[in-house]
């Protein structure tokens, strides 16, 4: 995958994997980027620079706007939870 741009970032790689599956099942092509050991030292991604999730330059609005809805989502579950 050439011109990739950052679409997001995370604390916690699992936050990463869950966010490119959905966009996987959306069609679009993610890699996460994370400084932390392949998962094995998930501690020094939160000092370092997070779990980067990034898409092709081209999928980077698309991409936005569904991860923009899953949060909305998240939130407003939240909410039904008080």
């Amino acid at each position: 995958m050439k011109d990739l741009v950052s679409v997001r970032t995370f604390d916690q790689r699992f936050e990463a994997e869950l966010a490119q599956g959905l966009l996987e099942a959306e069609g679009i092509d993610s890699l996460i980027l994370a400084d932390d050991c392949g998962g094995q030292r998930p501690d020094l991604s939160v000092r370092m620079n997070g779990v980067q999730l990034l898409v092709r330059e081209e999928d980077r609005e698309r991409a936005g706007d569904i991860l923009k809805l899953l949060e909305e989502e998240a939130a407003e579950d939240t909410l039904l939870d008080y």
